[in-house]
């Protein structure tokens, strides 16, 4: 009979977060139970409460690194575009596939819907982090204002982009252009780069 490989608490934890992770991706949160990630791990349903305590502070623990790991990237790709590296659009649109393929918009649907606010706390601090981090000394132009409406738009792109992309016979990529122009508008720099009539 095969034995189990013995984990330390840390690789444990790692593990039990990775395989809730695939589940939120293969399955979405419903299918993120203390149960279904120790089967995926091969460990007790005990172990997990042992490491977590309950299912919400799995959940908890879960939205706290995506949303960390996923502030990270879009700081690191902000800074890219500032240094004239990238342009905006690729911004957005990292962002907006982050968003989609971490399952943020519906890890923050579901615990708006279940009732539990609280849990939105990690990802509350990672947009924060985001604002701050991009925020540079003496810069007055409104950023949080343009994270606010990004961050908005790519939660509403990640649970039913597609589906409305297709209500208005439009490609899905036409989001991104909106939100480009959202946020240049928002930037005060819209206007500006909007070709003057000649009268």
């Amino acid at each position: 009979m095969a034995t189990r490989k013995r984990m330390s608490p840390e690789e444990s934890r790692k593990a039990a977060l990775d395989a809730a992770r695939d589940l939120l991706r293969e399955e979405g949160m419903r299918a993120i139970t203390l149960k279904a990630v120790a089967a995926k791990i091969g460990r007790t349903h005990a172990n997990l409460l042992h490491h977590f305590g309950s299912v919400d502070e799995l959940h908890g623990a879960l939205a706290d690194q995506i949303a960390h790991e996923v502030a990270a990237s879009i700081t690191g790709s902000i800074g890219q575009y500032r240094l004239g590296k990238t342009k905006l659009r690729h911004v957005v649109e990292e962002m907006f596939v982050a968003f989609r393929e971490q399952g943020i918009g519906q890890m923050i649907a579901w615990v708006v819907l279940s009732g539990r606010r609280e849990a939105l706390e990690p990802i509350q601090n990672a947009v924060a982090k985001v604002v701050e981090d991009i925020s540079g000394e003496g810069d007055e132009r409104p950023l949080d204002r343009a994270t606010l409406g990004l961050v908005l738009l790519a939660v509403g792109d990640s649970l039913v982009g597609e589906e409305m992309a297709d209500a208005t016979s439009l490609e899905h990529e036409a989001s991104y252009d909106i939100a480009v122009k959202q946020v240049l508008a928002v930037l005060g720099e819209y206007q500006a780069t909007k070709p003057r009539l000649v009268r």
